[in-house]
């Protein structure tokens, strides 16, 4: 209680002095609103840039490569557009200070605070990602209806992976598949007895697929195959492949 008076006490005496000056209400009501407009512009923003992130890595197919084991999680890593998180950590410690300027916040610890964020960023970034916004985005950048958005992109897409090859597998081979990419490319993939099918090995026409491997002459020698949406392989009609000896 006497601590309480004492900061009453010493406010009042600065104000008296001239030292401190009363601001109107609006002054305040004015501040929390640049402060919440702040906030709202940052979110978008974070969540647009996680929801990139995500595209990115799986339109190239490094998102799935990690299945692939050492040589799958170094491609990811590798491929992660770093640039992009890098921006993503300065807007969320940006965020962090304009959301710490209200009382549920401030009274919080600032490891919980930025835990907070991060996991909305996240998790609001894999949501934004599932409505395929991007895809659309994409496809007018392609088509030049998003002048302001094209190099964007662009720049990310042309930074493809030297080995991983996203796409749909147009035929089975005696040794492997044909698969087209988005590009209408087709490659012939050639499965050995080394090859890593982290999902099982059964693989159809029609199915999206992610190969990881070394080019060569026209052929992509497959260093593993995933299926993609398709975690755990069901029972069905279709060809598997033998591992060659």
């Amino acid at each position: 209680m006497e601590e309480k008076k004492s900061i009453k006490n010493s406010v009042l005496e600065k104000i008296k002095n001239g030292h401190a000056a009363m601001r109107p209400k609006w002054h305040f009501v004015l501040k929390a609103i640049l402060i919440g407009v702040g906030i709202f512009i940052f979110v978008l923003f974070l969540l647009f840039v996680a929801s990139l992130i995500i595209f990115i890595l799986h339109d190239n197919g490094t998102w799935f490569v990690p299945a692939f084991g050492m040589r799958g999680i170094g491609r990811f890593f590798i491929s992660i557009p770093w640039l992009l998180v890098l921006s993503a950590v300065v807007f969320i410690g940006i965020l962090e200070v304009l959301v710490r300027k209200y009382s549920f916040a401030y009274r919080k610890p600032l490891l919980y605070s930025v835990i907070g964020i991060v996991l909305f960023v996240v998790i609001g970034g894999a949501l934004v990602f599932s409505t395929r916004v991007h895809d659309q985005f994409s496809r007018f950048a392609r088509e030049k209806q998003l002048p302001f958005a094209a190099p964007l992109y662009q720049e990310f897409r042309a930074q493809r992976p030297a080995d991983v090859y996203p796409g749909t597998v147009k035929e089975t081979t005696k040794d492997g598949f044909l698969v087209e990419n988005k590009s209408n490319e087709t490659f012939r993939v050639i499965v050995t007895h080394a090859t890593r099918f982290p999902f099982g090995s059964e693989i159809v026409a029609g199915d999206e697929v992610v190969v990881m491997g070394d080019f060569k002459d026209g052929v992509i020698y497959a260093f593993g195959v995933r299926k993609i949406g398709e975690e755990v392989p069901f029972p069905r009609q279709q060809m598997e492949f033998q591992r060659m000896k």
